[in-house]
């Protein structure tokens, strides 16, 4: 999802070796509270006024969330170091909501309870945030989005209250990652341009940047996804894609594949790059046959022949995006159940479809159309499915 663009984009801090040197020139003398992937690294020396939240990235959800909240609470920070890859970073920005005035936090759990979508009040972020992501392609470094995990699904809350104040960008932090990780972060960010590019309604501007963009981000992942050069360069890329016009438009929903494999992730609990590669190219094919309810058909192709050309892919899109996923060896969830077409159809229209601005006009029989057209790693073998693939971090 793209969001209109307010308030200033935060400062990008990035080079090898940069997040000790920021975060300790960022912090000094200030009360500093640190929420941390447990599983990395904290980029910089922890002093007596540096207090220390470890979380387990793969289980965030809203009672961890709703927990650092009451952390914060109690004890007030001037800053807040968010270090981990996209889930532990959005906990960290919505967590921070506590300490708005007029119990936006609560407003926002409540809100997510029953809606899919939660547009904020527009306001300043209530704390600095200092983003420092291990991970590539989410972008929730530099945007003013964050995804909170609840009983019903992952929900989008959105508003300039959570753009961090500082994105720090080390290749150090993101040295652990694979070259698989690497390309399924490089994808997400791509097709985030890809998705806007399916309007009609954009400006050449903003077009132009997005082709820019996006042939960067296709070629340095192909041929350079191993070094911290290359590395940097993709999570530049990526951040880039959040502080110019690529993303802006008068269609803030037009990236319609992230809704079904939004709801495709939840259901098979599997990543959400996972669950996009199995439906991105259906998605395309819809649009291509003139669906105008998926996206439009001119712009696609406009933005794919100018992107595709430079790494040598076909030129028609949905068979494009296949190629490159199979280039990249991006993985495919398996197959869904009938029972699982049904639920995620379903959730799909509830949550986005139908009469809202996400999906206008498109109901479960729709998605189940989508559905039948994907691609997935295996056939469903009597309507059992295996045990699910384990869930990286985000």
């Amino acid at each position: 999802m793209t969001t209109h663009f307010t308030g200033r984009v935060p400062t990008l801090w990035h080079g090898p070796g940069v997040a000790h040197h920021v975060m300790t020139h960022l912090t000094a003398g200030r009360e500093v509270l640190v929420i941390a992937d447990s599983a990395v690294t904290v980029p910089f020396r922890a002093g007596s006024a540096v207090r220390t939240i470890m979380v387990d990235a793969p289980s965030v959800d809203v009672t961890s969330v709703s927990r650092i909240a009451r952390h914060i609470v109690r004890r007030s920070p001037e800053v807040i170091v968010a270090v981990g890859g996209g889930s532990v970073l959005d906990a960290s920005k919505i967590a921070a909501l506590a300490l708005a005035p007029g119990k936006v936090f609560d407003y926002a759990i409540g809100h997510a309870e029953r809606s899919a979508l939660t547009v904020l009040p527009d306001a300043p972020p209530p704390v600095e945030i200092i983003a420092v992501p291990t991970t590539l392609g989410t972008s929730s470094e530099t945007n003013s989005v964050g995804i909170l995990k609840n009983g019903n699904g992952y929900r989008l809350i959105v508003g300039r209250s959570l753009r961090p104040r500082h994105a720090v960008i080390d290749p150090r932090n993101l040295a652990s990652l694979t070259d698989g990780a690497v390309r399924e972060g490089a994808l997400e960010a791509f097709l985030r341009l890809a998705g806007t590019s399916t309007s009609s309604r954009r400006s050449a501007r903003g077009n132009s940047e997005a082709v820019i963009l996006g042939r960067a981000l296709l070629e340095t992942a192909t041929q350079d996804a191993g070094s911290p050069a290359g590395r940097l360069r993709l999570a530049r890329l990526s951040a880039a894609t959040q502080r110019g016009a690529a993303l802006r438009g008068q269609d803030p929903y037009s990236a319609r594949h992230w809704y079904v494999a939004n709801e495709v992730a939840f259901v098979l609990r599997t990543r959400k790059m996972v669950a996009t590669a199995a439906v991105i190219a259906a998605v395309w094919r819809r649009i291509c046959a003139g669906d105008t309810r998926w996206g439009d058909r001119q712009s696609l192709e406009d933005f794919w022949s100018r992107v595709a050309s430079g790494v040598a892919l076909p030129l028609e899109p949905a068979a494009g995006i296949a190629a490159l996923l199979e280039r990249w060896d991006i993985p495919l969830p398996s197959r869904p159940t009938t029972r699982e077409v049904g639920r995620i159809s379903m959730s799909t229209e509830a949550s986005w479809g139908d009469r809202r601005p996400m999906l206008t006009g498109l109901v479960a029989d729709d998605i189940r159309e989508v559905l039948r057209g994907s691609r997935w790693s295996d056939p469903c073998a009597g309507d059992q499915r295996r045990p699910s693939t384990a869930v990286q971090r985000r």
